[in-house]
């Protein structure tokens, strides 16, 4: 019997450990269908996502989410990006790690073509700076997907390290370092130089050497290593993206979890907790960056 679109929503509606392989099928085969309840869904968590704050185990806004990625769905964009724009943890809150290891992809596969309201999101201290960096990893992968040109990214970019786009010991310029070295860092060298000297950039995030490595390997390896993650991190098959997760009954393979923005996607078969942010784990991880940098600054005196 076919499985109806209400029947699909309900399945998804509630977290129960299972991957739901048959009913993700469904609405991948009622696209057009079930494409406006995925929509308003998501419409709804950004008016009210106090009940899916309280409770974890309402799972329906990862499914729609994931699903309209998938879709490609443009008629998405404005409500993800206001969902990613919601203040503070909010966005962490309902989509865990998400927000960092899927949102680039996600931001990218929905925008229709212009990254204009991308470059709003990333510009917008008011956003959580995490979703920040995962609007500017977006617009990185927006160049070999052949949306905008390296040189516009690379114009925009250099003008993003002033100090004035975040708090003081953000992750913000770490990250978009990292960004400009994907995409080759030529031309913003001495931008990036200056970023060092002046305490912006962590080298526990992106070291100076590899800044200097993806200088020597050149313009097209470095684009084409941009090209292969963003293939990697691909949701053609949403079964490989979604059914790998720990939290469903898979029977996962065992391998050590990477952190977020790691370089390369995980195996599908990799093993992870349900997608939850550890917002303890991050401050503490920000407190040990500021005592690094306030001694780096301490040095060069």
């Amino acid at each position: 019997m076919k499985i109806t679109i209400d029947e699909i929503l309900e399945a998804f509606r509630i977290f129960d450990g299972n991957y739901k392989r048959e009913h993700v099928d469904a609405a991948i085969e009622l696209k057009a269908e079930i494409t406006p309840h995925l929509i308003e869904n998501l419409e709804n968590v950004l008016d009210d996502p106090n009940p899916y704050m309280k409770n974890e185990n309402l799972y329906d806004h990862i499914y729609a989410w994931m699903l309209l990625g998938h879709f490609r769905e443009s008629k998405a964009h404005n409500v993800i990006i206001d969902l990613f724009s919601l203040p503070k943890e909010i966005p962490h809150e309902l989509f865990g790690d998400l927000a960092t290891s899927d949102l680039p992809t996600i931001l990218l596969r929905t925008c229709g073509g212009s990254v204009e309201q991308i470059k709003s999101m990333a510009l917008n201290k008011h956003v959580d700076v995490y979703c920040r960096v995962s609007a500017l990893n977006a617009i990185a992968y927006a160049v070999v997907e052949g949306i905008v040109s390296r040189k516009e990214v690379i114009s925009f970019f250099g003008t993003l390290f002033t100090g004035n786009e975040a708090e003081a010991d953000s992750d913000f310029w770490s990250f978009l370092a990292g960004f400009v070295c994907d995409l080759y860092p030529e031309e913003l060298m001495d931008t990036i130089t200056k970023a060092y000297d002046e305490g912006l950039i962590y080298s526990g995030i992106v070291g100076y050497n590899d800044i200097k490595k993806a200088l020597a390997d050149g313009k097209e390896t470095c684009l084409e290593r941009l090209k292969s993650d963003l293939e990697r991190r691909s949701l053609d098959d949403l079964h490989d993206s979604m059914s790998w997760w720990a939290c469903f009954n898979e029977e996962p393979q065992s391998y050590a979890v990477p952190d977020s923005f790691t370089k390369t996607k995980p195996p599908a078969n990799l093993e992870q907790s349900k997608p939850k942010f550890k917002v303890k784990k991050k401050k503490a991880k920000k407190k040990k960056r500021k005592q690094a940098k306030a001694s780096k600054r301490k040095n060069r005196r």
